[in-house]
């Protein structure tokens, strides 16, 4: 019933890697972790990091991702709604605004921009950041053309 509108959607996406041990115990609760070798899409090029922090604080996640060679991101102000009788979501507020930070990096440069982030805006912050990574199995370059430039 994913085309009645209120229902929302649920999916899988294979996380490559986790903010941290306190992040993944924090997600995990009561549940057992079981580490197992990653196998699927483990040979990507790229990453896309992924974090979700309290609004105001782009800057210095821009700086410490920068600073472990990150070139940049884009950022998404979202806010939960609809969720009527639950205040959380793995622990965090639904109702306050947050910020989603997108950055896709070679993967070799993943875990210090990851490590930079949770070191200059984790749960010890104001941040309050936790951050996240997804394989990305393709990329490519977009730029907008000035029309004079193009032939028709």
């Amino acid at each position: 019933m994913i085309d009645v509108p209120g229902t929302g959607i649920v999916f899988l996406i294979p996380l490559s890697s986790i903010g941290g041990k306190g992040q993944l115990s924090f997600l995990l609760g009561n549940q057992e972790f079981i580490k197992k070798e990653e196998s699927v899409l483990k040979n990507t090029e790229h990453e896309l990091i992924v974090v979700i922090a309290n609004r105001g604080y782009t800057e210095p996640i821009f700086t410490a991702a920068r600073f472990a060679n990150a070139g940049g991101g884009t950022v998404i102000h979202a806010k939960g709604s609809g969720m009527q009788g639950a205040e959380k979501f793995f622990g965090f507020s639904i109702a306050e605004e947050k910020e989603m930070i997108y950055i896709v990096t070679h993967k070799k440069n993943k875990n210090a921009v990851m490590q930079a982030i949770m070191e200059y805006a984790g749960f010890q912050t104001d941040a309050q950041a936790v951050c996240f990574s997804l394989p990305v199995t393709e990329t490519a370059g977009m730029r907008l053309i000035d029309r004079e430039e193009t032939e028709y």
